[in-house]
């Protein structure tokens, strides 16, 4: 195995973290909604708290090397898994239940849920709630609508909101969605958008470098004293 890319990306990514880590929220970057209920949409959790939360979309390649990495970091995300993925690998998502992973709804057919009306986006969901609650003996009521689409000819937030769930959105990216797209840039990205309370995107799929990169950014923002949390130890700090 040649280390020297690596080791470069390592010195790399070390020259980067005093200038990247007070840089200020992206202007696109999503807020909190708060309704009349409680907490719709959390997009980060507090600034004035290191602790951060990696999310895992999808699933349609397992991604086991993604998984063993994670496990040896210690390392609990939340993962939002659309429901025909859950029905077809049970074992799978009792593997990351019992890593203390946090296992969420993405819908069930990852089409996008405004698009739908709104009985098939009841059906989506709740037939993938019933899935998880199956498989782990518990359910969430947190759900990433796919693509974080919640607008749309047939909004999804009042919904949610009926059925009592929080949708998760994100305002930083592992990114990798080609697979031409370099580490470096993927990294630089990262750093860019780090800030205490970030909600990172990422997905499943050795394609799209996720277990490459993590490899490298963990640690490195472990370093810094970020700590990785689960979204529902994020809302739970928003509540204090």
């Amino acid at each position: 195995m040649n280390l020297r890319p690596i080791v470069l990306l390592l010195l790399w990514g070390g020259s980067l973290i005093a200038a990247r880590e007070n840089t200020p929220p992206p202007e696109d970057a999503g807020q909190n909604l708060w309704d009349g209920e409680g907490l719709s949409v959390i997009c980060h959790g507090r600034r004035d708290s290191r602790k951060i939360a990696l999310t895992i979309d999808d699933g349609w390649v397992p991604d086991e090397e993604l998984l063993d990495f994670l496990e040896e970091q210690g390392v609990r995300c939340t993962v939002f898994i659309p429901g025909k993925i859950i029905a077809m690998r049970p074992e799978w998502i009792r593997r990351m239940d019992s890593m203390g992973f946090e296992i969420c709804s993405h819908g069930y057919s990852h089409r996008l849920l405004p698009f739908l009306t709104a009985e098939e986006q009841e059906r989506e969901i709740r037939r993938t709630e019933s899935l998880i609650r199956d498989i782990t003996g518990t359910s969430s009521n947190l759900i990433r609508p796919s693509g974080g689409r919640l607008k749309g000819p047939e909004p999804t937030l009042p919904l949610l909101r009926d059925l009592g769930y929080t949708a998760v959105l994100w305002e930083n990216d592992v990114r990798g969605y080609s697979k031409h797209e370099p580490l470096d840039s993927q990294l630089e990205w990262l750093w860019d958008h780090l800030q205490p309370g970030n909600i990172i995107l990422s997905h499943f799929g050795e394609s799209l470098h996720t277990r490459q990169v993590l490899e490298i950014w963990i640690p490195q923002v472990r370093a810094l004293g970020y700590e990785f949390v689960t979204v529902s130890e994020l809302i739970e700090d928003l509540d204090n």
